[in-house]
């Protein structure tokens, strides 16, 4: 079962520990985690009790004292799926589940790289603007409900 009580064709989410993430399997994730906060929650998606992918979100909660700032909706920060399962479509449903399911907000953003947008924009986000600086891609994903006020 996921997080919200429903399932999805076997894939089980749970609000994981980022110390728990295998620096061997998720090493992008890993590299990422000294810069996390306790405000910075953690999915492990499972697939037959296999940690398969990971996702690091900053809630939509605003003004965390030394922490993260929120920008008024969740943020992607990190999502990796393991190395030897990449390529096969994996990626794809952990990332529905965890934006239809796992999230409830209307809006969720995050950044990317240019050679990503392929993937998010699958799963619906958008590009709404380019940080010059790091060559970020700011995506956002706004559902159903809100894209009608648009």
């Amino acid at each position: 079962m996921n997080i919200d009580g429903s399932s999805n064709d076997d894939i089980i989410v749970q609000i994981i520990d980022y110390d728990e993430v295998p620096d061997s399997l998720f090493p992008f994730f890993t590299s990422y985690r000294i810069q996390f906060d306790p405000h910075i929650r953690c999915y492990g998606f499972f697939q037959t009790s296999e940690l398969v992918a990971v996702a690091a979100v900053i809630p939509e909660e605003s003004d965390f004292q030394g922490g993260f700032q929120s920008v008024g909706c969740p943020i992607i920060y990190v999502f990796e799926v393991r190395t030897d399962l990449q390529q096969k479509g994996l990626g794809t449903k952990c990332a529905k589940i965890l934006v239809n399911s796992t999230l409830s907000d209307n809006t969720i953003q995050l950044c990317c790289i240019s050679s990503i947008i392929p993937f998010w924009s699958k799963i619906g986000f958008e590009v709404r603007s380019i940080d010059q600086t790091f060559n970020f891609n700011k995506m956002v994903l706004r559902k159903e409900k809100d894209r009608e006020k648009d």
